[in-house]
Formats: C-alpha cells, sequence, structure tokens
C-alpha cells in the first residue's frame, strides 16, 4: 500500500496547482474585461488614450499562458501526470481562450464580433465531446499538432486585440497597418479553428472505423 501510494502522483501537486492558478488567473482576466466595458469604471481609469483595465488585462492573460506551459512541462518532466491534471488542464485552457473571445465581443466589438466567439466555442464543444467519446471506449484521442498551434495562435490574437485596442485605437499611430495587424491574426485564427476541427473530426472517423473493424 504504501509503495503504490508513493508511486501515484498527489492532485495537490505543483503541475495541478499551476492549472488551479490559471483557473484563477482566468477570473481576474474576465473581471478586467468587464471592469473595461463598464462605462463609468473605464473612464475614472483611462489616462489619455492608454487603457489601464486592458493593459492589465494582457498582462494576466500572458501570465495564464506562461502557466499553461510550466504545467504540462513539469508534469512531464517529474512524472506527475494525473487524471486530474488531464482534466482540468485542457477544461483551464477552454475557460481562459473561448472566455476571452466571449469578452473581445464587448471590448472591441468592432474586431471581434459573436459570430466569432461562437465559432471558437463550437469547436472546443466538438473536440471535447469526441475525446470523451473515444476515451470512454478506450481510444486515446490526444491533442493534435494543429490544435496545439491553434491555441498558440488564438492566445496570440487574444493579446494583440487587447493591445490595438488599449494603446493604438483611436490614436495617432491608428493607421491601416496597425489596424491589419489584429484582423490578419483573427483570419488565421478562424482558418486554423475550422481546419483543426476539420482534422480532428476526419480522425475520430478513422479511429471509430478501426475500433468497429476489430
Amino acid at each position: 500500500m504504501a509503495v503504490r501510494e508513493a508511486n501515484t502522483p498527489r492532485i495537490w501537486n505543483l503541475p495541478n496547482q499551476l492549472t488551479i492558478a490559471r483557473l484563477i488567473l482566468s477570473v481576474v482576466f474576465f473581471v478586467l474585461l468587464a471592469m473595461e466595458t463598464h462605462g463609468e469604471i473605464r473612464n475614472t481609469l483611462v489616462q489619455g488614450r492608454i487603457k489601464i483595465l486592458l493593459n492589465a488585462s494582457i498582462a494576466v492573460f500572458l501570465l495564464a499562458v506562461i502557466t499553461d506551459f510550466l504545467d504540462g512541462y513539469l508534469a512531464r518532466k517529474w512524472g506527475l501526470v494525473s487524471t486530474f491534471g488531464r482534466i482540468a488542464d485542457p477544461f483551464a485552457d477552454k475557460i481562459v481562450v473561448c472566455g476571452g473571445f466571449i469578452m473581445l465581443t464587448g471590448v472591441a466589438p468592432r474586431l471581434v464580433e459573436p459570430w466569432f466567439a461562437v465559432v471558437i466555442i463550437f469547436r472546443e464543444f466538438l473536440v471535447s465531446g469526441l475525446r470523451s467519446f473515444l476515451e470512454s471506449r478506450g481510444v486515446a484521442f490526444g491533442a493534435s499538432l494543429s490544435g496545439k498551434l491553434k491555441m498558440i495562435i488564438q492566445s496570440v490574437t487574444i493579446v494583440a486585440v487587447l493591445f490595438y485596442e488599449a494603446n493604438i485605437a483611436g490614436g495617432s499611430l491608428d493607421t491601416t497597418f496597425t489596424w491589419a495587424i489584429p484582423v490578419i491574426l483573427l483570419v488565421l485564427t478562424l482558418v486554423l479553428t475550422v481546419a483543426s476541427s476539420v482534422g480532428y473530426v476526419q480522425r475520430a472517423i478513422q479511429l471509430i472505423r478501426e475500433e468497429a473493424s476489430r
């Protein structure tokens, strides 16, 4: 019994603590963005054209992204991969990213329309549903390279949109070029989101067929 317990990763290990920290940071991130969309609060915290709340939200989001990298890296390096971590880590990722794009529809309505957030959320529900179905049948359905690349681009896009709204929109630097940067990233995010969805569906169909033929 002692040997088994010693070899079993504790739930409250450092990687899982970082995952929980990311969930807490996501709440702080959403609160900052909600405060930005509240006119009275926003107006009292704006200095010139620099929006303090949005810049603070960028810092919090980047910290959340760092914890996302660290928890997976440390879990693999120290052999602390756990069932809790496998469930909580992607859940925290989806909360931060999906919630981020939802909040952007209020913070940056000129750039991010509601339908864009719906596409992001639909993709996450679709892949999560496929993963749950396949893994319940004992079929491994881990993240693909396209899924990881999609996550990276989504994170970069959220930062770019927030930075544009916080420091450029409506100012002397607000040119066609500076406006085009977040727009291009949004288009790239949309393309990768749809492409990775198709890839996951194709892989799921193949795995289902292979399992049925056994």
